[in-house]
């Protein structure tokens, strides 16, 4: 299920967002909670409890500010999507230091709702990853991950070498790289060379004329080998990743 939640300090606008967004999202799932909130804390207290995975903010309340209750979020290291939705586009460059999904302008009404349902199919695509995987090897047991966070996929002989977000070290699974490959393409991976699959998302720029692939790493940028053989499938694939996602 996917938890929604809405903050808006004004209950009529309140009424109305929770209206415009469960239509968006039912147009591609009915497994949906949404809770609205007309005060930050109640949305904090809420979240302690159980976690959102996306939240629509105003900024302009009183108390408790959007921009307030991202901060709270983001130094408690949560990874949910958040939207901020203003009357405000001057504070569009402001929003991006809590890393938003997106910023939707209020007005016009016909203006928000088109940018609404856009925002929430690239979020749904992007939600995709959010999907968990179990991985478990001799040293490290099981771990639950989500496919957001696999880095990218290298094999050696008869294994795969899972390097994940926030792992010092990666986890060693028996397995076949073309039997995962099929699985993870819709997920936004893609195979880059014989050995090595990447997450798309962590792609910071492409070398076809070296071959080389810039990534955000753990420690920073990381350089894999991008093959001839896999050229032309990776530039399509990440042309329509971006397509979805920006």
């Amino acid at each position: 299920m996917i938890r929604i939640a809405i903050c808006d300090d004004n209950k009529s606008t309140l009424v109305q967002l929770e209206k415009y967004i469960d239509n968006g999202f039912r147009q591609y799932t009915t497994d949906i909670s949404i809770s609205s909130f007309d005060n930050g804390q109640l949305l904090l207290t809420a979240n302690n409890r159980e976690k959102f995975d996306v939240l629509f903010l105003d900024i302009d309340m009183p108390k408790i500010t959007g921009f307030d209750i991202a901060k709270s979020l983001r130094k408690s290291f949560s990874n949910c999507f958040l939207i901020f939705i203003s009357s405000h586009s001057d504070l569009v460059y402001k929003s991006f230091d809590f890393q938003p999904f997106n910023f939707i302008r209020k007005s016009p009404i016909e203006l928000f709702k088109s940018t609404l349902n856009d925002v929430i199919k690239k979020l749904m695509s992007n939600m995709k990853q959010n999907e968990i995987i179990v991985l478990e090897d001799e040293f490290s047991g099981k771990i639950i991950a989500y496919y957001r966070n696999i880095i990218y996929i290298k094999s050696d002989r008869h294994y795969l070498y899972y390097y994940l977000q926030n792992h010092d070290k990666p986890i060693k699974i028996r397995g076949s790289i073309n039997a995962i490959e099929s699985c993870l393409e819709e997920y936004d991976f893609a195979r880059i060379h014989r050995s090595i699959i990447i997450n798309l998302k962590f792609i910071l720029s492409i070398d076809t004329k070296v071959g080389k692939i810039h990534i955000q790493g753990n420690s920073g940028q990381t350089t894999l080998s991008l093959s001839n053989s896999y050229k032309e499938s990776l530039n399509m694939k990440y042309i329509l990743y971006l397509r979805k996602t920006l």
